[in-house]
């Protein structure tokens, strides 16, 4: 099946290109999106190790597979088709053209970072994928998914060309290496751990790292269900698989880059968690649990980078916790929908990929546990365990305000319940295919049942004495430092104004009428000028002796 590798991506590219021809838009659709997820979940399963190359294609491009992106790639071999299904009420609308071609560009982008075994080919297709999802961002064109769209494509700018400042290094010294050559390349570099560095910031924009996270908390309650689900489930795991592939763990000699991000990592999920359970809407509270999830991967990655634990417990506790949280957290923003709609059996359901990502006992969390357990240094159990806490108090305030009230009422339509099930069981099942015979018998012992139960049992103690002695509960913005942020520019604006005052003809040219205001606003233009900038000074540090 490793033949097959290169036409992957081309699968759903193909019915991007054709979507834009008139007529017949659902079936182009799902047969973009459902054959290409059956060959990623076939190649996960049987591609063989040795990798296929197209000397013909870019730089010399080579397709392959790695554990983690083995994982990965079964994950997104699910989750994909489903909230595919789940799109199709949305391609009826006005914007529904564009948001399937979209949806399929950044599925086909997605795909093929996945296979990817080259730095040029990976690249691509990163990027592909991260400017493509910014239309999933801005599909119903509101007010809030402009300003959204604007967060994220200026984070988005940032981290591209932070990943392009470390990739010219590595062209400098070996042009497009295959990733299995990057240990030799960092060998020869006169300052790989600034070029580690570039490159671990780039994809900690994609991942989600305190404090890059803000776009995921604005992203998520503007863009459509579906797209949540794939971009909280799988996209958020691109920046994953770029850490592990284009820094090799062996290469820097040295621990500084590894612990500060296991620091970011680990501070990252009590903070984000804590900050969502001060959100009114439940996309927005979810999208800070994703963000708290991927803290907890982050602090995986960057003990790996430090060394310290074994290296395949770790590369193991990372490919299972990735494929555990992307089904549980798909399984959860394919719910929202399900809840609105109001049939009390239905949410009852939504409880069971919630109290995975808990940890509870008989849920693939405890598997998540276990591996963890399995990898870090025992300094670290104790919190990684009491990190479960803070999951259980930001999942219950998910749950409080997107369970239905009143009477039960419908079920939502066929193709929304269809790709909520179908995540729903992929989340009970596919977690346990993955895990070996000492986790499964760790998950029978009395101590996993006990070390499960109490960070529930703790949250909801806190949570109902929380609603019991406050009275008003207190509300954070949205996107937490984006605010501050936007004060800032807007004073820096003002008073570059004052010292530089506008002449009667600028005064009186004609303004944008605000429902045609254009998304690119002269601000998100000066940022990619100095990022730009930034970038070229950075790229000549690392290929300078």
């Amino acid at each position: 099946m490793t033949p097959l590798l290169p036409l992957l991506p081309l699968l759903t590219l193909l019915a991007a290109l054709l979507l834009v021809l008139p007529g017949l838009r659902r079936v182009v659709f799902l047969a973009g999106a459902f054959p290409a997820g059956v060959l990623a979940v076939a190649l996960a399963l049987g591609a063989g190790p040795d990798p296929v190359h197209l000397d013909w294609l870019l730089l010399g491009s080579a397709f392959g597979l790695d554990p983690v992106g083995r994982a990965v790639l079964g994950l997104a071999g699910v989750l994909w088709p489903l909230a595919a299904l789940t799109s199709l009420p949305l391609l009826g609308g006005s914007h529904g053209r564009r948001y399937g071609i979209c949806f399929l560009l950044t599925m086909s982008g997605n795909l093929g970072l996945l296979v990817s075994q080259d730095v040029a080919g990976f690249y691509c297709w990163f990027a592909l994928m991260t400017f493509a999802a910014c239309g999933l961002v801005l599909h119903d064109g509101s007010d809030e998914a402009r300003r959204a769209g604007r967060v994220y494509l200026v984070l988005a700018i940032i981290g591209e060309l932070l990943l392009l400042a470390g990739l010219f290094s590595v062209a400098a010294q070996a042009g497009n290496p295959a990733m299995a050559e990057l240990p030799a390349v960092y060998a020869g570099l006169d300052r790989p751990a600034l070029t580690a560095g570039l490159i671990l910031a780039g994809f900690a924009v994609k991942m989600g790292v305190v404090p890059l996270h803000v776009w995921l908390p604005l992203a998520h309650p503007a863009a459509p269900v579906p797209a949540s689900a794939v971009l909280s489930g799988v996209i958020l795991k691109a920046g994953l698989v770029g850490w592990l592939r284009l820094v090799p763990t062996g290469a820097l000699h040295q621990v500084e880059p590894g612990l500060v991000l296991a620091g970011l990592g680990l501070a990252g999920a009590y903070l984000a968690a804590l900050a969502g359970c001060f959100q009114q809407r439940p996309k927005t509270v979810l999208a800070y649990s994703s963000v708290s999830q991927m803290g907890l991967l982050t602090l995986l990655v960057g003990l790996l980078l430090a060394g310290y634990g074994p290296p395949d417990a770790l590369l193991a506790a990372i490919a299972l916790f990735a494929v555990h949280h992307g089904l549980a957290k798909g399984a959860l923003f394919l719910a929202v929908p399900v809840l609105k709609a109001g049939n009390r059996l239905a949410a009852g359901l939504t409880l069971i990929p919630a109290l995975s990502l808990v940890g509870v006992p008989l849920t693939s969390g405890v598997l998540a546990k276990a591996v963890f357990k399995d990898a870090v240094p025992e300094a670290l159990v104790f919190w990684v365990t009491l990190s479960s806490v803070t999951t259980g108090l930001i999942l219950l305030r998910f749950l409080v305000l997107a369970w239905p009230r009143g009477p039960d009422r419908h079920l939502p339509e066929p193709s929304v319940l269809l790709g909520w099930s179908g995540a729903l069981l992929a989340s009970l099942l596919v977690p346990w295919l993955l895990a070996d015979g000492r986790w499964l018998g760790y998950t029978l012992q009395f101590g996993s049942l006990l070390d499960g139960l109490w960070p529930l049992a703790a949250a909801l103690a806190l949570a109902l004495a929380a609603a019991r002695w406050t009275g008003r509960w207190p509300l954070l913005p949205e996107g937490d430092l984006v605010l501050p942020a936007e004060r800032g520019v807007n004073a820096l604006r003002r008073q570059i104004r004052r010292l530089l005052p506008l002449s009667d003809a600028e005064r009186e040219a004609p303004r944008w009428p605000e429902e045609r205001r254009p998304l690119a606003e002269p601000g998100l233009g000066l940022a990619v000028l100095l990022m730009l900038g930034l970038t070229l000074i950075l790229a000549w540090l690392s290929v300078s002796g």
